[in-house]
């Protein structure tokens, strides 16, 4: 029988203790790094159409709630005009679409957790009050890999070419 003073431990209770602590931290951060790397996408023009679709819908469909989700916290734009926003300024007054078609010449690179889409678009939305012209507007956008999603890190609108 082991006699144990009070208030102080066996060393082999101790070092049990740190091995198990030990082992769990490695477990963790393991599991963490396979959830925070960027899916190594086979088909990157596919998924980055699915996410520009899904950036004109949530403005589409006014959610200032899943807009705020699905902007990196980083965000910024610039439009054709020349003015910009950081996130917090946009989320305040983000574009109005009412229609939109992202046309075929869609195309996407990544570079891990870094997804570049270049792209263009024909729609009808408002930006800053005003109606927008029609045509084939070019567009550039970032994604960002955050651990368990793809989040828009920066957006560029471009004037209609001549």
């Amino acid at each position: 029988m082991r006699i144990q003073r009070e208030g102080k431990r066996p060393l082999t209770s101790k070092l049990g203790f740190f091995i198990s602590f030990l082992a769990l931290m490695l477990l963790g951060s393991t599991a963490c790094n396979d959830s925070a790397s960027a899916p190594k996408l086979s088909q990157p023009d596919s998924t980055g159409r699915e996410l520009v679709t899904e950036f004109l819908t949530i403005l589409q469909s006014g959610d200032r709630s899943d807009l705020d989700a699905f902007l990196d916290p980083s965000f910024q734009i610039q439009r054709a005009d020349g003015t910009g926003a950081d996130k917090s300024t946009y989320l305040q007054s983000p574009a109005t679409v009412t229609s939109f078609t992202v046309l075929p010449n869609l195309e996407a690179r990544q570079n891990d957790d870094v997804l570049t889409v270049r792209w263009s678009i024909e729609v009808d939305e408002l930006v800053n009050g005003s109606l927008t012209l029609k045509g084939q507007a070019p567009r550039l956008s970032t994604f960002h890999w955050t651990g368990n999603r793809w989040q828009l890190l920066s957006h560029a609108n471009f004037n209609l070419p001549s």
